[in-house]
């Protein structure tokens, strides 16, 4: 599935990190009933939470592409300015999609990533955030040695 390929992409990242996201603001699978505990400021308005989806098998080889949805969150009492969140997200792009047969450090190697669309403008009022999310298709293999 790629977890570590893409998080270790997304984090390491100097644009995004130069918005503030560090690895502890890029979240996997977070569902938490509110905000995460981080500290949101002005210099820090943001997080993202990495949702991975269904893998659509295909039988002629016995796997198929699963979806990744990035929702990009914005403290609602920082801004309301949705173009900040595509500012993210068009950071976000070309690093995904530049991701090509690489190997990651939990055996799964990617082996390609297309975008597949980005939602409307949101708010998330569990979150107290405005959002918005894009997606991914992604194939990868696992690369561990000596797996079956």
């Amino acid at each position: 599935m790629s977890r570590a390929v893409v998080f270790s992409v997304l984090s390491n990242s100097t644009k995004l990190q130069n918005l503030g996201f560090t690895s502890g603001y890029i979240l996997p699978n977070y569902d938490g009933d509110q905000r995460p505990n981080i500290s949101i400021n002005q210099n820090n308005p943001f997080f993202m939470v990495l949702r991975w989806g269904a893998q659509r098998f295909d039988p002629r080889f016995y796997r198929g592409p699963r979806t990744l949805d990035i929702w990009v969150h914005m403290a609602r009492e920082i801004s309301t300015d949705y173009s900040r969140i595509d500012a993210v997200i068009e950071i976000i792009d070309p690093l995904l999609t530049g991701i090509i047969d690489t190997p990651g450090a939990d055996g799964q190697s990617v082996t390609s990533i297309e975008m597949m669309g980005r939602s409307v403008d949101l708010e998330d009022p569990v979150y107290q955030t405005l959002c918005r999310n894009a997606s991914y298709k992604i194939i990868s293999r696992n690369t561990t040695t000596g797996a079956e």
